[in-house]
């Protein structure tokens, strides 16, 4: 899982809240800070030693020493501050987001085209993050997680309540004929006559 210190690619996590495909407000109070996103959710049974050495590798790195962080500035939170479907009693969260666009690769790592159909909330992907320190001159100090890469996994039940069509509908078979209306019809359309052989004059 883990790859150089402070970045990783995940095992299978579900993907909650994206905006893989155009940046969305980060907050509500700055409309203007844009950024694309997702929510990682972890399996309940996943480890997260490597997240938290990731969180460890980037402390060490700014600060040279291990720090306690408040709950609202670690990245790695408990399922218990989300009533939401998904969200695992026991599991954690991580919020990730990124400046630029993140990868978006399929399960044989081509790109993906259309990422809003493919990456849906709920589905299952792997993802390659990388943790990194701040400082606030109110938050004070911090860690979080960007994203730089996302790889579709499997399909999961939406969270979004959003329906496949495919499972709702079996194609309607339709018959030639059934659709122009037969070759009379069709030609009485096009030229404006009555599908006799006198029909109007052709107008060109």
């Amino acid at each position: 899982m883990a790859s150089k210190a402070g970045s990783l690619t995940t095992g299978p996590v579900r993907l909650s809240f994206p905006a893989l495909k155009e940046p969305k407000p980060v907050s509500k109070d700055k409309p203007d800070d844009k950024k694309f996103q997702a929510t990682l959710i972890l399996p309940p049974d996943m480890d997260l030693k490597p997240f938290y050495d990731a969180v460890k590798a980037v402390m060490l790195e700014r600060w040279g020493k291990l720090i306690k962080l408040p709950a609202r500035n670690n990245p790695i939170k408990s399922n218990d501050e989300k009533e939401l479907d998904g969200y695992e009693d026991g599991g954690h969260f991580i919020n990730t987001r990124s400046k630029r666009r993140p990868k978006c690769v399929d399960g044989k790592v081509q790109d993906v085209i259309d990422i809003e159909e493919v990456f849906y909330p709920g589905c299952w992907v792997r993802a390659h993050i990388n943790a990194y320190a701040w400082e606030h001159p109110q938050g004070g100090k911090g860690v979080s997680f960007g994203l730089n890469a996302v790889q579709f996994f499997k399909d999961g039940e939406r969270f979004d309540g959003a329906i496949d069509v495919s499972e709702a509908f079996d194609a309607v078979p339709v018959a030639d004929d059934e659709i122009f209306g037969g070759d009379d019809e069709v030609e009485s359309s096009l030229f404006g006559g009555n599908g006799d052989d006198e029909g109007d004059e052709i107008p060109f």
